[in-house]
């Protein structure tokens, strides 16, 4: 795949290089057509749709410092697992950069240990929701890592607490600060005692390279735990976009606040219900143009599309998060700074902080190797967002604009192999284990 790559040289932070992806026709994601197997809520969705594949599948389960019970999924090392006849024999062929199927190893190379963290309103299940031909666990499994998939506190599966119920205010008194500080060392960790390796690779999407960039803050020694980290549409520094839906939604960041803890709410769910109602009913409205902007900028598609897959994907992989979880983020884009939680009373901040306003995230302390990726129709972060956080950073190897990709679409397009995942077994292999 072709890449047009120019050396950015406007900041001294960034040592790296700013490729814009361009497709080549002859590179594309395999077209076996996967048949998504019938999910039964009782069961675990990420082990269903995993087994569904026919990949083998671990389940772990670890306890935080909090008391917080989290889940973690794990398609195993292929070491561990022989290689089926599907897996090149051919190191030559298979390692070659022309060669569409990349992800195919030589049969039986360990390549290392991968942990991949989901974003906002998001499960482990967002790395194999569209299967083993554009999966990120699958295809970094099919690539020879060993591949571990977190669910952190609140989430679908991790919603369980050694002291405390989901229906207790105090179980959901965190946003993603608790979860980068204490959730995230944890899952490292355990993944590392498990494996018995030194390091290991990193992948974040949204919010979840934003709890590693909280983690290396105020715990920089976690910087000597991890080769490489990527972030996909990563949330950083936030304020800039031109969507008038994300800007008016920031706008009423503390009325939200106010009326949330007024009225004992705590949690965020999406529901079935919700969903249906607003791609069904509201946005067939004449009127309701707003709706239509959401989704058609939402999903990157048509607007009968967006209807289509919006309750599908709400049923399947949406989750709970905490209100202050969805606050934080509305008070990032007020703020346009990159700060921990501002409880939006003095007294309460000079408890927490020591001083009045919230402090900021040292980036400075971030000092692993990364990459990142940003999609041009990105809705939530703008370029200008995430350049800025490029300069911030100190050790960018790589900062990819994706053409014509969202937000989620780092998780639901259908393109997903030539265009991201591609580039991320390309990225680790440029940086072998240690």
């Amino acid at each position: 795949m072709p890449l047009l790559a120019q050396q950015c040289v406007s900041s001294n932070s960034f040592n790296g290089t700013h490729n814009k992806v361009e497709l080549d026709a002859t590179t594309t994601t395999p077209a076996t057509v996967w048949r998504r197997p019938p999910i039964e809520y009782e069961r675990d969705l990420v082990i269903e749709l995993i087994e569904g594949a026919e990949y083998p599948i671990e389940k772990h389960v670890l306890t935080t410092t909090d008391g917080y019970i989290v889940k973690l999924h794990r398609i195993p090392d292929p070491m561990q697992y022989p290689a089926s006849g599907e897996r090149s024999t051919d190191p030559n062929l298979a390692d070659d950069p022309a060669d569409g199927l990349l992800r195919f190893g030589p049969a039986k190379t360990f390549r290392g240990t991968v942990l991949l963290v989901p974003g906002l309103f998001s499960t482990a299940a967002d790395f194999v929701a569209t299967g083993p031909e554009n999966g990120l666990a699958f295809v970094l499994a099919d690539a020879g890592y060993d591949v571990w998939l977190a669910n952190v506190r609140g989430s679908r599966f991790s919603r369980k607490n050694v002291k405390l119920s989901v229906a207790d205010s105090e179980f959901w008194d965190f946003s993603f600060h608790e979860i980068g500080t204490i959730d995230l060392p944890a899952i490292i960790d355990y993944i590392l005692r498990e494996t018995n390796a030194p390091k290991l690779y990193y992948v974040g999407h949204n919010q979840g390279m934003t709890n590693l960039f909280a983690l290396l803050s105020a715990k920089p020694r976690y910087n000597r735990k991890i080769h490489h980290a990527i972030g996909l549409a990563t949330i950083g520094y936030l304020g800039t976009t031109d969507n008038r839906v994300v800007r008016r939604a920031a706008e009423l960041t503390d009325k939200l606040y106010s009326t949330l803890k007024a009225l004992n709410i705590h949690e965020l769910k999406p529901t079935p219900d919700i969903v249906r109602l607003m791609s069904g009913l509201v946005c067939s409205s004449d009127m309701n143009e707003l709706c239509v902007e959401m989704l058609r900028g939402f999903f990157g598609s048509t607007v009968d599309r967006s209807r289509n897959l919006l309750p599908a994907m709400v049923d399947d992989l949406l989750t709970s998060v905490s209100t202050r979880q969805l606050i934080h983020i509305g008070q990032l884009m007020q703020t346009k700074k990159f700060q921990q939680f501002d409880y939006r009373n003095y007294m309460m901040n000079t408890q927490k902080y020591g001083q009045a306003k919230p402090p900021e995230y040292n980036l400075s302390r971030v000092l692993l190797p990364v990459s990142l990726f940003h999609g041009t129709k990105d809705f939530i972060t703008s370029a200008k967002d995430a350049l800025r956080l490029k300069d911030e950073l100190r050790n960018v190897k790589n900062f990819l604009e994706i053409p014509d990709l969202n937000h989620v679409g780092f998780v639901y397009s259908d393109r997903l192999y030539a265009r991201v995942n591609r580039k991320i077994i390309e990225i680790f292999n440029q940086h072998p284990k240690a």
